[in-house]
C-alpha cells in the first residue's frame, strides 16, 4: 500500500505529490520549517493530509525546542 504520509520515528515522510503521476518520490522532513515549506509548495495536498502534516510540524517544532533546552 502507498501511504501519502508516514512517521518514521525521526521524520515525517511525505509522498511528493508535485512529482505525480510520473514519479513516486518521498521526502523526509525533520523540522517545522521543512513541513511549512512542503505545505506551501503543495508537496502534500488535501485538507486532511495538510492538517496531519501541520500537526506533525508542530510536534517537530516543540521537540526541537525541547532538545535545544536540554543542551544548555
Amino acid at each position: 500500500m502507498l501511504y501519502t504520509l508516514e512517521w518514521t520515528g525521526n521524520a515525517l515522510r511525505l509522498l511528493d505529490q508535485t512529482k505525480l503521476p510520473t514519479e513516486t518520490t518521498f521526502v523526509d522532513l525533520t523540522d517545522e520549517k521543512q513541513v511549512w515549506d512542503a505545505i506551501k509548495r503543495l508537496v502534500v495536498r488535501g485538507a486532511p493530509a495538510i492538517g496531519v502534516s501541520a500537526a506533525f510540524g508542530a510536534y517537530l517544532g516543540v521537540r526541537g525546542s525541547a532538545n535545544s533546552r536540554q543542551r544548555l
